[in-house]
């Protein structure tokens, strides 16, 4: 005779009957935590628990998979890894090269990250006129990959710690105490359920997890001049100074993911499998879950409950952030390579980043024109008084200050209230005048 479970709850008439949700329930927070995996030292290890949302994890994951059978069963685009991880993909602000005077409507992903840290930063509010603030973050770039240059300049990127490695223990703990006592108590059908779901789990992280992150560079030739720039995004604008390749590095350069070769044996199929197991799981719950007992369903829901919190914990990382702070640690930035300032006006903006980029015998007219294309006889006149400091600015500040002041023939024709907007506009390239002085010292020092 079968063996009697050693104890039974007596549900009734009543049912608890998971299987409904048991494959749907978490999947946005699931696909949310696998999305950070590459970035953290072990993940890739900790994922034997029973994670809900087999099905849309499975869906996302199975993309990756690349040949005709693969894309009949997980229909949709084939991206590249890093991509379909969201490390690459994001459209960078417009940058402008000082020497060669070349403009890259768009950059990469790289140069978009930078932006946005840039933005984050508060900067040192500069004092003079004010009438909508652009803010200007100075970088001086530091040599990404050492010399000699190589064809391909790419290199991997060391996973970080993190806290989570000790957070994993509640989900493990949990998936494998309810598989246990489901056993326990002769409830084989949620016993084999909640062991294919940490097995599926936790295959799937050890084999998605498995690529290697990598920086890849961009070659410079030997000879190239420095690659001083600007990236202009509104009223954000970030200065770039350094030796081309770097540069390049930030404007073109990317992320990849790099799987070893078992993986990708076939376009993948290890990912596709994975990505069929955890589909075949939701269908092993729908019929299976159903026969277990109420004790069974309830160790079902609660190892499911705990993976969830854990999902949740790390889909609360946000990628981007990582991504942010992962590129100024790659790129050897420190918060003594960065120097931000918040400035009163568009006008005195511009004059700054022309007056740090400026190198010698270079005229700034098409990087002023890229900040301010106003063409008024006003403007054309305070562009004009700006380029003649720009051509004397190793001159005594004296000898700079009186090519911004108006002539007498200028207030006549201007009269009083143009005349008021080019005095205002000339005391903002004064201010932004000073700033860069201040800021050319604080460069000889890095």
């Amino acid at each position: 005779m079968p063996s009697e479970p050693p104890f039974e709850i007596h549900p009734g008439n009543f049912s608890l009957n998971v299987s409904g949700v048991a494959g749907f329930f978490g999947g946005d927070e699931a696909i949310s935590a696998i999305q950070t995996i590459h970035h953290y030292k072990g993940r890739k290890f900790l994922g034997w628990y029973n994670s809900p949302g087999s099905w849309n994890v499975g869906k996302k994951f199975g993309k990756l998979a690349k040949s005709r059978f693969w894309d009949g069963l997980f229909p949709g685009p084939d991206e590249e890894p890093a991509k379909f991880f969201e490390l690459d993909g994001k459209q960078g602000p417009k940058y402008v090269a000082s020497r060669s005077g070349s403009i890259l409507e768009y950059t990469g992903h790289l140069a978009y990250l930078i932006m946005q840290k840039s933005k984050e930063e508060l900067g040192y509010q500069v004092e003079g006129r004010v009438t909508k603030r652009n803010k200007v973050t100075i970088i001086k770039t530091q040599q990404v990959f050492e010399p000699p240059p190589k064809e391909q300049l790419v290199r991997d990127i060391t996973p970080r710690s993190g806290l989570h490695t000790l957070v994993a223990i509640l989900p493990i703990a949990v998936s494998f105490t309810t598989c246990a006592l489901c056993g326990w108590a002769n409830d084989w059908f949620c016993f084999s359920m909640i062991l294919l779901g940490i097995i599926s789990s936790g295959m799937s992280s050890l084999v998605i997890g498995s690529a290697r992150l990598k920086l890849q560079g961009v070659n410079s030739a030997p000879t190239a001049p420095p690659g001083d720039g600007m990236l202009m995004d509104g009223d954000d604008i970030v200065l770039l100074l350094g030796k081309e390749g770097d540069v390049a590095t930030i404007t073109r350069g990317k992320f990849i993911l790099e799987y070893d070769p078992w993986p990708v044996t076939d376009e993948y199929t290890a990912i596709g499998l994975c990505s069929l197991l955890l589909v075949i799981q939701l269908l092993g719950q729908l019929l299976l879950i159903p026969q277990g007992t109420l004790f069974g369903q309830i160790m079902f829901l609660s190892s499911f409950a705990a993976s969830w919190v854990y999902n949740l914990y790390l889909s609360s990382i946000d990628n981007e952030y990582i991504q942010e702070d992962m590129i100024l640690e790659e790129l050897g930035l420190e918060e003594k390579h960065i120097l931000t300032y918040s400035l009163g006006t568009r006008t005195t903006a511009a004059v700054f980043a022309c007056l740090m980029l400026q190198p010698p015998g270079f005229k700034p007219e098409r990087i002023i024109c890229n900040f301010i294309p106003n063409d008024t006889p006003v403007w054309i006149t305070w562009r004009k008084k700006v380029l003649e400091v720009m051509k004397t600015r190793d001159g005594s500040r004296d000898a700079c200050y009186s090519l911004l002041q108006m002539s007498s023939e200028e207030e006549r024709d201007f009269g009083a209230g143009k005349g008021k907007l080019l005095k205002d506009l000339l005391q903002d390239a004064e201010t932004a005048y000073d700033l860069a002085m201040e800021a050319q010292g604080w460069l000889k020092e890095k």
